[in-house]
C-alpha cells in the first residue's frame, strides 16, 4: 500500500473517531436534558419520512440518465440507469469518492462512453448541486437569519442567480477553466464536452425539488420522534440539509460523507431547534438514509442481473476464465 492510500485511510478513520468523540461529548454533556426529552415513536410519520427520503434519492439517476444520454446514440432507459448508477454509488463508502467513478467506467464501458466522459458528467452535476445548495443556504442566512441588511441581502442572491444564469449559457469556457487544476491534481486531459443548456436546467430543477422532499422528510422524522419543529422551520431544515449534503461532497476523504455531514447537521440544527433536535436527528438520519440506499442497491443489483445490465462485469469474469483457463493448461 503507497504513502497516499495510507494517509487517505488515515485520515477517514481520524474523521470517523472524531465525530464519534464529539457526539460522545455531547451526548454526556447533555445527558440531563435529553433524560427530560419525552422518547415516543409515531410510525406512520417516519414510514412518510422513508419514502420522501426515498423519492428524492431518485434525484441521483434521473440526473445522471440525463447526462449520460447527452453522449449515447444508444440511450439508457430508466431501469438501466437506475440499475448502473445506484450499483456505484454503493463503493462510495470506499475512503475516495474516485471509486464511485471507477465504478460508473467499468459499469458503462460496453457503451463506448470515455472515462473522462464519465469524469466530467459528476463534475459539472456537482457544480449544479453546489449552485442549488448555495441558493437554500443563501436564502436561509440572508432572509431568514437576516445576517445583513435586507438591500444587500437581495442583492447576494440575486447575484448569485445571475452567476448561476452564467455558467448555464457559458458553461464550457467556465468550466474550461474550472478543469485546469483538476486535471493537474489527477494528471488527466479532461476537455469540455457540448451540453445542451436546458440540462443544466433540469439538473437543477431536480435537485431543487429533492431538497424540499428531503426537507419534508427530516420534518416528518423529527415528528416521528416527537421532537417538535414548527412548520416555518422548513426553511432552515432545507438550509441544513444542503449545507450538510455540500460539506459531505467535498469531503471526499471520508466514507459518504460519514461524520462530516452530521457534524455539519449539528451545528445547524443547533441555531433553530432544541439540543435533542441537534443530537438525534443527525444520527437517525444517517441510519435511516444508509438503510435506504442499501435497500435501492439491492433493488439495482436485481435489476441489472436480471436484465443483462452488467455487461462489464460479465467481460470480467470471461476474462478471468479465459486466464485460469490457459494456467491450467500451462501446468
Amino acid at each position: 500500500m503507497n504513502l497516499k492510500k495510507v494517509l487517505r485511510y488515515s485520515l477517514t478513520l481520524a474523521v470517523v473517531i472524531i465525530a464519534i468523540y464529539f457526539f460522545y461529548l455531547q451526548f454526556r454533556n447533555n445527558a440531563a436534558l435529553i433524560g427530560e426529552y419525552d422518547f415516543s415513536i409515531k410510525p406512520c410519520y417516519i414510514f412518510i419520512s422513508i419514502i420522501l427520503g426515498s423519492i428524492a434519492l431518485l434525484s441521483g439517476p434521473l440526473v445522471w440518465r440525463t447526462y449520460v444520454n447527452n453522449y449515447l446514440r444508444e440511450k439508457l432507459n430508466l431501469s438501466e440507469s437506475y440499475a448502473l448508477y445506484c450499483t456505484s454509488t454503493m463503493f462510495k463508502y470506499i475512503p475516495g469518492k474516485l471509486w464511485t467513478y471507477a465504478a460508473q467506467i467499468m459499469l458503462m464501458s460496453s457503451k463506448k462512453i470515455s472515462k473522462l466522459t464519465i469524469i466530467y458528467i459528476n463534475m459539472v452535476s456537482f457544480i449544479c448541486l453546489a449552485f442549488v445548495s448555495a441558493m437554500f443556504a443563501s436564502f436561509y442566512y440572508l432572509f431568514y437569519v437576516r445576517i445583513s441588511t435586507l438591500e444587500i441581502s437581495i442583492l447576494t442572491f440575486v447575484l448569485l442567480i445571475v452567476l448561476d444564469f452564467v455558467f448555464i449559457i457559458c458553461n464550457e469556457s467556465i468550466i474550461n477553466i474550472l478543469i485546469i487544476p483538476i486535471n493537474h491534481l489527477f494528471k488527466v486531459k479532461i476537455k469540455p464536452l457540448k451540453t445542451k443548456k436546458m440540462i443544466f436546467v433540469y439538473t437543477q430543477m431536480f435537485y431543487f425539488f429533492s431538497y424540499i422532499l428531503l426537507g419534508g422528510a427530516m420534518y416528518f422524522l423529527a415528528g416521528g420522534l416527537n421532537i417538535k419543529m414548527p412548520l416555518n422551520s422548513m426553511i432552515a431544515i432545507m438550509a441544513t440539509i444542503s449545507v450538510s449534503a455540500l460539506a459531505g461532497y467535498i469531503a471526499f476523504f471520508s466514507m459518504g460523507g460519514l461524520g462530516v455531514r452530521e457534524g455539519a447537521m449539528f451545528f445547524m440544527l443547533k441555531q433553530f431547534s432544541g439540543i435533542e433536535a441537534a443530537l438525534i436527528l443527525p444520527v437517525v438520519t444517517r441510519l435511516l438514509l444508509t438503510v435506504v440506499e442499501l435497500f435501492m442497491v439491492i433493488v439495482a443489483l436485481i435489476i441489472g442481473l436480471r436484465y443483462g445490465y452488467y455487461p462489464g462485469l460479465a467481460d470480467i469474469r470471461e476474462s478471468v476464465a479465459i486466464e485460469k483457463t490457459k494456467t491450467g493448461v500451462n501446468l
